[in-house]
């Protein structure tokens, strides 16, 4: 019997151990909630500030500046002239090597140095051998040079049939002597069908006429007398 009369305080004191638990877990509740309420107010009613800190923005890079590339100009394919040289001895005429060469023979007509009255009309013939490889055809051409034309003609048909390599002809020019007295000299050479100059030998020589005007004597006329 005396072992249960301390149990009545054990049980006092193990409700009051209980309450007391009890208590401390609702005070600490409590102030848990106060706390975080504080801290959504505090958070709801400060100011966040945001600092923006700008970065550095890319740079472009500077685009090579294009050049301006000009146009093409329109060019014509123009014809080249070749113009004849001045007239002296032994000039050489373009021709193709081998092609067309001529050889002179022999004056038939007019040998050099033979006198004419002023604004006389003659005939100067010369015989050419064909000494190239090229037959010479109705397109080749004697033309004048250079020097004293002599009221010659600028150009003119070379020959009427073919004349193979080889073979010679006899060509003429009609010509005027000038009626100034004095010696004159005309230098003339050929053509091929494509217009390029050939002469003599390789060359290209140009052959020639050559004559002496001399004027007519004139006799002393009387003079009046007074």
């Amino acid at each position: 019997m005396n072992r249960y009369r301390f149990l009545p305080v054990f049980l006092l004191a193990g409700s009051l151990l209980v309450l007391l638990v009890m208590f401390f877990v609702r005070i600490f509740s409590a102030d848990n909630q106060i706390s975080q309420a504080s801290l959504t107010q505090t958070v709801a009613a400060g100011e966040v500030k945001t600092e923006v800190i700008p970065t550095n923005a890319p740079t472009e890079s500077p685009q090579p500046s294009e050049t301006p590339i000009p146009e093409p100009t329109s060019t014509e394919n123009l014809p080249t002239i070749i113009m004849p040289p001045t007239a002296t001895d032994g000039i050489e005429i373009e021709s193709p090597e081998g092609c067309d060469v001529a050889a002179f023979l022999v004056d038939v007509t007019i040998p050099d140095g033979t006198e004419f009255d002023p604004e006389t009309k003659f005939t100067k013939t010369w015989r050419l051998q064909n000494d190239g490889t090229c037959t010479w055809n109705n397109k080749y051409k004697l033309y004048f040079y250079s020097g004293d034309k002599m009221s010659g003609p600028e150009s003119q048909r070379l020959v009427t049939i073919p004349i193979p390599p080889g073979k010679s002809i006899d060509i003429s020019v009609v010509l005027f002597a000038p009626k100034e007295p004095g010696t004159y000299k005309g230098y003339w050479a050929l053509k091929n069908a494509n217009g390029v100059h050939f002469g003599l030998g390789p060359i290209n020589k140009p052959f020639y006429v050559k004559i002496l005007v001399v004027g007519p004597s004139v006799a002393p006329t009387d003079t009046p007398t007074p």
